[in-house]
């Protein structure tokens, strides 16, 4: 049973259309909430597809190869068919009302080409399709077709998979330390409501029974509790989970080689510097044009 401590979940109060608010003030080191491993969506919890997979030969030989994403998306596949008999039903009703609040990877392909012309993260959503396409086929697919029994023909398809690759893109969480696969990456009830910000004021921590969320500094009454998605520019942001920060201390602007070349291409001294940093140079800096131009200065020899 998950525990949580003077707190509410609602739209009140919070940046996003669901968050979690402070009831009282809450002290630097205490406790938020705390979550057994029994709570938590894994492969190695769902326990119809962990002996399915631990005794799938084919599956089996692949999994140091395979993305640490696939055992759990596997897991929650299976719940997901199992309806209201899962543990987990509530939690998973949320897929198919997804919608496009989410990463670009679900948003309509006209969408990602409007929303996201000129920027880094375009490529990098048709580069996810592409991967999550070849898992689909290679991997995921073959199981539950060898697996048919726990994976009817519904739960097979590519666009179920897409809006659960799209759940573990932008919710789960990865316990980096656990050499077992089939427990390090999770799906976190509660924890996965905490929307994000650079300053944030709270950390989870995992332990061997369960997770705790403590606050890392003074959290006043009503104000949201805040978690961190990781030191992330804007770019990254977007891409795992469809929004970006105002004034993000991470943020960062990405020059490409072609772009840059053009760029210095205009003058004969910063062509004879550029040639001394060889073919192979890409440079990327801080997100604002003055620090851009300070590239190109330090380029040219200027000041």
């Amino acid at each position: 049973m998950v525990t949580l401590l003077q707190i509410r979940i609602g739209r009140e109060g919070s940046c996003a259309e669901i968050g979690v608010v402070a009831t009282e003030e809450i002290g630097e080191g205490e406790r938020v909430a705390h979550i057994p491993r029994s709570a938590l969506l894994t492969c190695a919890n769902s326990q119809a597809v962990r002996r399915r997979l631990l005794r799938d030969d084919v599956t089996a030989e692949r999994l140091d190869s395979m993305s640490s994403w696939v055992p759990l998306l596997l897991a929650m596949l299976a719940e997901y068919g199992l309806e209201s008999a899962s543990t987990w039903y509530p939690y998973l009703q949320l897929v198919p009302n997804y919608g496009s609040a989410g990463p670009p990877m679900i948003w309509s392909e006209s969408q990602r080409d409007t929303l996201l012309a000129g920027t880094s993260v375009l490529q990098s959503v048709h580069t996810d399709a592409e991967n999550i396409a070849r898992d689909h086929a290679t991997i995921v697919l073959p199981f539950m077709q060898r697996h048919s029994d726990v994976f009817p023909p519904h739960l097979q398809s590519l666009d179920l998979y897409e809006q659960m690759v799209a759940l573990v893109m932008s919710y789960s969480f990865s316990d980096e330390a656990n050499p077992d696969m089939l427990h390090r990456t999770m799906m976190v009830p509660f924890v996965d409501l905490l929307n994000h910000h650079s300053q944030h004021h709270v950390e989870l921590s995992f332990r061997d029974d369960h997770l705790e969320l403590v606050a890392i500094r003074t959290i006043k009454k009503g104000e949201e509790v805040m978690n961190t998605y990781g030191p992330l520019p804007n770019a990254s942001l977007m891409h795992k989970y469809g929004f970006s920060e105002v004034n993000n201390p991470h943020d960062v602007a990405y020059i490409t080689h072609t772009t840059l070349t053009e760029a210095v291409s205009r003058s004969p001294t910063v062509q004879v510097r550029w040639r001394q940093l060889g073919k192979e140079a890409l440079v990327w800096t801080t997100g604002t044009s003055r620090s851009i131009s300070l590239v190109l200065c330090q380029l040219s020899g200027k000041d």
